[in-house]
């Protein structure tokens, strides 16, 4: 494969930064190395970073003004660089999940929800060619401790919204799964250490003998124990590529041949696209929002606070906080930087603040004036005021995507349930010819009754490992009835989620089942896996 040979660069003592497509950049160093990158150039000069003291001019984008990826001087070679004609390089993956989601926690909580709930978006980003060129992930690992957990930081908004003192790991498992990516179990083995970082060395060193020759290999981790396994790569002839502290040990990144920090890969885990790598420089023009730091943090609260204000004042609704904060951080870099203006949280800011409310929900949460909107728990935005909508978005909220609850009215549902039953018993689970019967039943009836609510339903039923061979009998739509609350509840326990008392009791009433009585009817935290 073609690379550019570039010069070792010495010292940074300064950057240029080039505007370039979208929301990516280069940035050109004084000895000539091109460093490719996310984010909005702005003027270099040190800052103090929020936990690691006085940076200067060499620092991250954390420390300092620019949101370019820090790339600290490393091999002769530089980074992969594509050619015409040139296909994906061949590539491996390895995820150090406990480490990267504290640190982006550290940056930004919602960017760590991200990266752990969608990872399918990052994945993308990076095969696109982030920090280099096109790459086929030909391996895919993350490395998980399903007992570790993050406490979210007390009165912000990720706190505000999953209500619970702790995020267990154990619950973004299936999203990793989903995306096709393989998740090692990785237990603590003493108090404060998992071996994940030991694992994930022995099994890149197993892969530089694998038959499939992995061209580049990339490491997502803080972690600068990781430095003499970068050596080992390099002395093999292997690119790598790593995402990481824009702080972490120089020698951890002067070793690598690319680095991305964690606050660009933030970026990419939190936009609804992912940005594919620039292909050419071309000038770029900055968000309408954009604002110069105001520098004081009075002053910068100041301008938060009157971008929402004018936002709120032009919606005629309450405004979705998710699609909000992209808005709030399109103010520029020193948003996040000075952590809202040394509020902490959007919700420490905005409380007090006249003429803004911010209430908790799912999806995030909304925005609105008291004065103009109703208020969001009320009436949510887009919802509609079928008890049905807004109990099927509370449990897609606890659930996640991928495991959808079939839309079926109290009595649809009912009606399911009870020619179910009466088709066992059944050598497997219901298959194309018994669910196209069922929905002719029900059209036949006068009910409603989708393929894809019936099929979602059967899923619901062999989660829950009914037996589909039992000889039916009178209380047997009532099992199956049970089978299904007993499986969501579980599976929403297993995500970490807590369903609201009014949830829990919606879907007792959905299903059909009477509420026990003097009983909890909360789903309360699991216990660590």
């Amino acid at each position: 494969m073609a690379s550019a040979a570039l010069a070792r660069p010495g010292p940074i003592a300064a950057a240029i930064s080039v505007p370039v497509t979208g929301a990516s950049n280069w940035r050109t160093e004084p000895s000539g190395r091109v460093i490719a990158g996310m984010g909005q150039p702005s003027p270099s000069g040190g800052r103090k970073g929020r936990d690691h003291g006085q940076a200067g001019p060499a620092a991250s984008s954390w420390a300092g003004q620019s949101r370019v990826p820090h790339m600290a001087p490393g091999p002769s070679r530089g980074p992969m660089t594509p050619s015409p004609g040139t296909p994906p390089a061949r590539a491996a993956l390895y995820v150090d999940f406990d480490n990267v989601f504290s640190s982006l926690a550290a940056l930004d909580e919602w960017a760590a929800w991200s990266f752990a709930s969608e990872p399918g978006r990052w994945l993308a980003w990076l095969e696109a060619g982030a920090g280099g060129q096109p790459r086929r992930l030909l391996v895919r690992r993350c490395y998980l401790n399903p007992a570790g957990w993050h406490a979210p930081e007390p009165g912000g908004d990720l706190a505000a919204w999953v209500q619970q003192p702790r995020i267990y790991y154990s619950r973004f498992r299936a999203d990793f799964v989903r995306a096709g990516i393989q998740v090692v179990d990785c237990p603590r083995l003493a108090r404060l250490k998992n071996g994940a970082d030991m694992v994930m060395a022995l099994d890149i060193l197993d892969a530089l003998a694998h038959p499939t020759r992995f061209e580049e290999f990339l490491i997502l981790s803080g972690d600068s124990d990781f430095t003499p396994l970068l050596h080992r790569l390099r002395a093999h002839d292997r690119h790598s590529l790593v995402v990481t502290h824009p702080l972490s040990a120089a020698a951890f990144r002067a070793s690598a041949d690319a680095v991305i920090g964690f606050e660009d890969f933030a970026e990419a885990a939190l936009t609804e696209q992912p940005a594919a790598a620039p292909a050419a420089r071309q000038p770029t023009t900055a968000a309408p929002d954009a604002l110069p730091d105001p520098g004081e943090p009075a002053a910068q609260r100041r301008a938060i606070l009157a971008l929402l204000r004018r936002l709120v004042a032009e919606s005629a609704g309450p405004l979705h906080l998710p699609g909000l904060g992209k808005r709030i951080h399109d103010l520029g870099a020193w948003v996040r930087q000075s952590r809202f203006g040394g509020a902490g949280t959007l919700a420490r800011l905005v409380e007090g603040a006249e003429g803004l409310v911010l209430e908790a929900g799912p999806g995030g949460g909304w925005l609105y004036d008291p004065a103009r909107h109703e208020r969001p728990s009320e009436r949510q935005p887009g919802l509609s005021d079928d008890p049905l909508d807004r109990l099927l978005a509370a449990l897609h909220a606890a659930l996640g995507p991928g495991q959808e609850v079939p839309r079926l009215g109290p009595e649809e549902l009912d009606f399911a349930l009870q020619r179910l039953a009466g088709m066992l018993p059944l050598a497997a689970p219901p298959g194309p010819e018994e669910r196209a019967a069922l929905v002719a039943e029900g059209s036949t009836a006068g009910l409603d009754l989708p393929a894809p609510a019936v099929e979602a339903l059967i899923a619901w039923l062999t989660r829950a490992r009914i037996n589909w061979q039992d000889p039916p009998e009178a209380g047997t739509p009532a099992r199956l009835a049970r089978a299904v609350f007993a499986e969501i509840t579980r599976r929403a326990a297993a995500t970490g989620a807590r369903l609201a008392p009014e949830t829990v009791a919606a879907l007792r009433a959905w299903i059909g089942l009477p509420a026990p009585p003097g009983a909890e009817t909360a789903v309360e935290e699991p216990p660590p896996a």
